[in-house]
């Protein structure tokens, strides 16, 4: 038993050691972030830590380098100038970058640094030395890439892609820059050539302040710091996508993937997001009385188009990274192609829509941390919520503006393939540019139908589909119900309700055919049962003697069902030769339903079924049905002062509020107030300013 408690004592021992060392290995060596893969060589899989550096941001990486450039005695009493005269400039952003561009644009600073290398492989550069046409600052840069280049320190390959090398505010010209100068600014720190910082100079920290906030700093302060630790990460995340594409193109031929589609203008992106990361960071660290965040968007507005061009070609890009995604699968890479790189290409598009939330919430903290201010004080902050609103304005239109883009970019592939369904390409005449589209309940005669709707500039046009048409005896009694268009007559203008729900409860009423209510006599045939095509009514034109031509199919003696087809096989319409239809197909806004006797082959082709101008829309109503989805009521008037109304059922909140906002953009729309006969809290009425007068009874100012 003795024995037993001995070995037990040992081994508690030992074991009490290694932890002992292991806590004291821990504490001597600094910690690393890693990251764990798994050894796929291994039989147990076990996994490998991988060490990765801490990213480090660019407004950071500036700081550090000018801070180490005052560390070197060759070059600090040329940087220490810079310096003063940055502290001493009045700006609302101050950009650690500015100081650093100045400096590598006279060329001979860059080679101060690569003549304290004494590199063996390189002579040492004259700094007084001079091209031959004369020019000094561009020929010093380029025997400073000459060395970089003779030294190792940079590739002849990264260095090609750079467009103008020579140009500082070029931004990939100066990201390489600061680059190969980090490299030579490492060579000469491990060969002991960095001494210390006279402490008579001015600290760059002191000039470009980081964020640190505490556990009691305020809203405002926590939600400055948490839009510069987003803006950080997404420029890490560019930074990741950007290497990735370099190494994949390195590695697959062109030819092979499609790198310019599926990346896109990515770089451009990239080095707009190193600018204004830079600014987000420094108006973070500010106090409140200098976070003047709209600045933030100063001079770079228009750079912000490559969303608009990146969000434009991103069904492109989806598509061509599909076709890539075998070839990538089989790249060396930390990124996996299948999950990593979709998640990184939405990355602008998520950004893109964050920064007016991030922007309002700064907003609103500002507003109530002015709040508990002195009157007095408050006064002196409004420049600075009128800032925060600024940037706030800004990132709304530059998102509407990507939007509008991409929208613009799917009209123009949509009115293609328009273009190439029609089956009448007479009916493309006139059209403009195409504003919107979509596939709408619209009706048709008595009933709705699926159909789909195309918003042009100039003219509004609903269209069938083929496969929509049914067969050829329905396609016959729409062709007949066609007749049932919704055509009021003048006089009855000022007996109707001017609300949308008005046009349903009104009888409809045709100058051709009179009153369209069920009690006018006028019957549909029921070609499906068999029975003839006749005419009964005798309050209806068509059925008179004198109003029908001799040479008329119609006529009093009922057609029947083989007359009928025998005329459509023949390409003849049973309705067309009648002289009382003229008057309607005279109307631009009323056309009757092809009778489209194609194969079952064509089943996406397009056929009008009503063509309205915009310049004729008076009114446009909103109104919900009983189950959720929204109705939009159109109506035109025509040049002989009767209407026409389209009526689109069954939309969606979203797709409801974009044709309504691209028939604003058609027509000049206003807003009207207007009482309706039931409760309805999604009313809403648009008049066209134009016809007014004739509408409401009164003008629109």
């Amino acid at each position: 038993m003795q024995h037993v408690a001995g070995v037990f004592q040992g081994r508690l021992a030992s074991m009490t050691l290694k932890f002992a060392a292991k806590v004291f290995s821990f504490c001597l060596n600094p910690r690393k972030r890693s990251l764990g893969t798994y050894d796929d060589s291994s039989s147990t899989s076990r996994a490998v830590s991988v060490t990765r550096k801490a990213y480090v941001s660019p407004y950071e990486r500036c700081i550090q380098m000018l801070e180490r450039l005052l560390s070197l005695p060759c070059i600090a009493s040329i940087v220490y100038p810079l310096l003063i005269d940055e502290n001493a400039h009045s700006a609302d952003v101050k950009d650690p970058v500015r100081p650093l561009r100045v400096l590598f644009a006279r060329g001979c600073t860059l080679n101060i640094l690569v003549n304290e290398l004494e590199s063996p492989f390189i002579a040492t550069i004259d700094l007084y030395e001079r091209a031959g046409d004369g020019s000094y600052e561009s020929h010093q840069i380029e025997l400073f890439w000459r060395g970089c280049v003779d030294a190792g320190l940079v590739s002849e390959e990264k260095l090609m892609r750079v467009q103008d090398r020579y140009d500082t505010h070029d931004s990939e010209c100066l990201e390489l820059m600061l680059v190969t100068v980090s490299v030579v600014l490492d060579q000469l720190l491990r060969r002991g050539r960095c001494g210390l910082v006279d402490p008579r100079y001015i600290k760059p920290r002191d000039i470009y302040p980081t964020v640190h906030t505490g556990s009691g700093a305020p809203r405002y302060a926590v939600l400055a710091a948490e839009l510069s630790r987003t803006e950080v990460a997404y420029v890490q995340d560019l930074e990741r996508l950007v290497e990735y594409a370099d190494s994949a193109s390195a590695q697959i031929d062109d030819s092979e993937v499609d790198f310019d589609a599926i990346f896109g203008n990515i770089r451009a992106i990239l080095a707009l997001h190193r600018t204004f990361s830079k600014r987000i960071q420094y108006l973070a660290a500010m106090p409140l009385s200098l976070q003047l965040f709209g600045a933030a968007y100063d001079g770079l507005l228009p750079m912000f188009d490559v969303y608009s061009r990146f969000c434009a070609s991103r069904e492109c890009s989806q598509r061509a990274f599909a076709r890539a995604v075998p070839v990538l699968k089989l790249l060396d890479s930390e990124l996996d192609a299948e999950f990593d790189i979709p998640s990184l290409l939405i990355r602008p598009v998520q950004r893109l829509a964050q920064y007016p939330l991030l922007f309002q919430s700064i907003v609103d903290a500002m507003c109530e941390q002015c709040a508990t201010m002195a009157p007095a004080d408050q006064a002196e902050h409004v420049h600075v919520v009128k800032a925060a609103y600024a940037a706030v304005d800004h990132s709304k239109h530059l998102l509407t503006r990507a939007n509008e883009t991409t929208r613009e970019a799917v009209n123009e592939t949509q009115q293609a393939q328009f273009a190439a369904r029609l089956a009448d390409a007479a009916d493309l005449q006139g059209l403009g540019r195409l504003l919107t589209s979509g596939p709408v309940s619209a009706q048709a005669g008595r009933e709705f139908e699926d159909m789909e709707a195309y918003l042009f500039e100039s003219t509004l046009v609903v269209c069938s589909a083929s496969s929509t048409q049914g067969s050829r005896a329905a396609r016959i009694r729409r062709t007949i119900s066609s007749l049932h268009v919704t055509i009021k007559s003048p006089r009855r203008r000022d007996e109707r309700r001017r609300s949308g729900s008005s046009v349903a409860s009104s009888t409809l009423h045709s100058p051709v055919l009179g009153g369209c209510s069920p009690e006018s006599g006028f019957q549909l045939p029921n070609i499906d049962a068999g029975c003839a095509l006749s005419l009964n009514s005798q309050a209806n034109p068509l059925s008179s003697p004198a109003n029908t031509p001799l040479n008329s199919p119609l006529s009093n003696t009922p057609l029947s069902c083989s007359t009928v087809n025998n005329l459509l096989a023949s390409g003849t319409n049973p309705l067309a030769s009648h002289s009382s239809l003229s008057t309607l197909r005279e109307r631009p806004l009323v056309k009757f339903a092809t009778l489209d006797t194609e194969t079952d082959a064509a089943l996406a082709r397009l056929t009008v079924r009503e063509r309205v101008p915009t310049s004729a829309i008076s009114q446009v109503s909103q109104l919900s049905e009983v189950d959720g989805s929204l109705r939009l009521n159109i109506q035109a008037m025509l040049n002989d002062g009767s209407d026409a109304m389209l009526v689109f059922r069954r939309l969606s909140r979203e797709a409801a509020g974009v044709w309504t906002r691209m028939l604003q953009r058609a027509v000049p729309l206003v807003p009207v107030e207007e009482s309706v006969a039931r409760a309805n809290d999604n009313y809403c009425l648009l008049v066209n300013p134009r016809f007014a007068p004739l509408v409401l009874g009164r003008k629109i100012q």
